[in-house]
């Protein structure tokens, strides 16, 4: 009973979770660029750029679950019909990361190897956010897939990057430390970490301009949108129930229309009834 935080999570838990995120990448951002401008480290400055941009991935997860005084069936299901739009912006976010790790990382090889001050410190700093990092991935992913999210499924993605290049920055740290030669495994890692989150983006991109014709150069679409009625996770089509449209049935006018309906029918099953018990009254008179 005290687990259902991770055995049956809701809106109210993808918040608080997403809360806890904004709040990690925010320090490891400013902490990164911060460290950057001291030791000129562009290892470090990719690991703060990096996050500063999972930062805004986490907004956005942000606002697609916002319950900040817990959540209801009907508060799930207007916040469903944000998950369109937070897909598609976390998409475009994961292509910016994407960019950003790849032009970092062929400008670590064009430098070769580099050398840094307090790697110590710096080593420490990549081991504690693996563990962080890692330990959020595990969790988003383990939300996306029992809340069907497809935006907390792509935040999940960039966290898992943002981990991977923590674990190549702490690996890149010992290699300095033992003045190894395969100083190049930093940026081969950024490389392809960065190629992945570009073609994920991308595609996810396409598939919602090209294919499903969203209007995503639209800024009417991002203000207004109510979802295009399918789920974003699975791509089945929406119950009138998930989309929040109340059957005729289930609407306050029509239970007091049936009400009176009701009421009605036992009225005029009543007075036949009685007409019925003075026929038969009056037969027997007879």
């Amino acid at each position: 009973m005290g687990f259902t935080f991770w055995t049956e999570p809701n809106s109210a838990h993808a918040f608080r979770l997403s809360i806890v995120s904004v709040v990690v990448t925010a320090v490891a951002g400013i902490g990164g660029c911060i460290e950057y401008g001291i030791s000129g480290s562009s290892l470090m400055l990719c690991y703060g750029l990096e996050n500063l941009v999972d930062f805004l991935s986490s907004v956005v997860v942000c606002w697609r679950f916002f319950s900040p005084g817990g959540t209801t069936v009907a508060h799930d299901t207007d916040l469903r019909k944000r998950e369109k739009r937070a897909s598609i912006a976390i998409s475009i976010i994961l292509s910016l990361l994407g960019i950003g790790v790849i032009v970092a990382a062929i400008e670590d090889f064009t430098e070769g190897e580099e050398k840094m001050e307090n790697l110590e410190k710096v080593a420490l700093t990549a081991i504690v956010s693996v563990v962080v990092f890692g330990f959020m991935t595990a969790i988003k992913f383990h939300y996306a897939k029992l809340l069907q999210s497809a935006s907390l499924q792509k935040d999940a993605i960039c966290s898992l990057i943002g981990t991977i290049l923590s674990g190549s920055l702490f690996v890149n740290s010992l290699i300095i430390l033992n003045r190894s030669s395969t100083w190049w495994l930093d940026p081969l890692v950024a490389f392809g970490c960065g190629t992945a989150a570009l073609v994920i983006g991308m595609k996810s991109i396409y598939i919602a301009y090209v294919i499903q014709g969203v209007p995503v150069c639209d800024p009417r679409w991002w203000l207004t949108s109510q979802g295009d009625g399918s789920d974003e996770f699975t791509g089945r089509k929406l119950t009138p129930e998930e989309k929040g449209e109340a059957s005729a049935a289930a609407s306050p006018e029509s239970e007091m229309a049936a009400r009176k309906k009701n009421g009605e029918s036992n009225g005029e099953a009543n007075g036949n009834q009685e007409r019925s018990d003075e026929d038969e009254l009056e037969s027997r008179i007879v």
